[in-house]
């Protein structure tokens, strides 16, 4: 694998649409929101450039506007779309899984002695949902990941990445990140990871292709 020769010492996972194909209940959730709260229809471009790798604040008030929606009643949004989403996802039983070739490579990468992390846009709820439901404590520390606890700005803000990378020390240059969506492509560049994955197995290649800014595009980890 040449893309772990001597340069990487570290991959930064998103989660979403990158360890997980989930984003159709993701889609069908924010639809379902977009709706019921501000009365139009969401395009599947809106949701690649402004939905996914975005915290659950900045689309909610995306929708609605800012300063229209207290933090109370956006926590409380929040947990009734997630409760939604998570449903939906548990019961499609086939998909509820991590990606193809996935725990290979997270195996192959901690024999390796690779630092790994997550940067996700996702709240502690669903993070701790993810490490219950797919066992992710075999290769992550929880309390190390990077993710929505409203101190940081969303991607495509270097934010994420930056706080996972510190947290597992890691320079920027020997760092790989893995992402599904543009937004979180540029927050990967932004950050100045040396080499940036998209994977389009959930998404759009041609929205990742568009960014310019993708060392390597994946559909899964088959082949990694």
């Amino acid at each position: 694998m040449n893309r772990l020769n001597s340069k990487i010492k570290n991959i930064i996972f998103d989660m979403n649409g990158t360890m997980i194909f989930d984003g159709k209940y993701h889609e069908i959730a924010w639809k379902d929101y977009a709706e019921k709260l501000a009365g139009r229809q969401m395009s599947t471009e809106e949701f690649q450039h402004h939905v996914l790798g975005h915290t659950n604040k900045d689309i909610l008030e995306y929708l609605m506007g800012k300063g229209t929606l207290t933090e109370e009643r956006i926590l409380e949004l929040t947990e009734e779309k997630e409760a939604m989403y998570r449903e939906m996802y548990m019961e499609d039983t086939a998909n509820f899984k991590l990606v193809d070739g996935l725990v290979a490579y997270l195996d192959k990468l901690k024999e390796q002695g690779i630092n790994m992390n997550i940067a996700t846009g996702s709240n502690m709820t669903n993070l701790a949902f993810y490490f219950k439901e797919f066992d992710l404590g075999r290769w992550f520390d929880i309390t190390l990941c990077a993710y929505d606890d409203g101190t940081m700005n969303a991607k495509p803000a270097p934010d994420m990445y930056i706080r996972a990378m510190e947290r597992i020390g890691a320079v920027p240059g020997e760092t790989m990140v893995i992402e599904d969506g543009p937004s979180g492509i540029r927050a990967a560049a932004a950050a100045g990871a040396g080499y940036i994955v998209g994977i389009y197995g959930d998404s759009s290649r041609e929205l990742l292709e568009k960014t310019g800014l993708c060392d390597e595009l994946i559909p899964d980890y088959r082949n990694m």
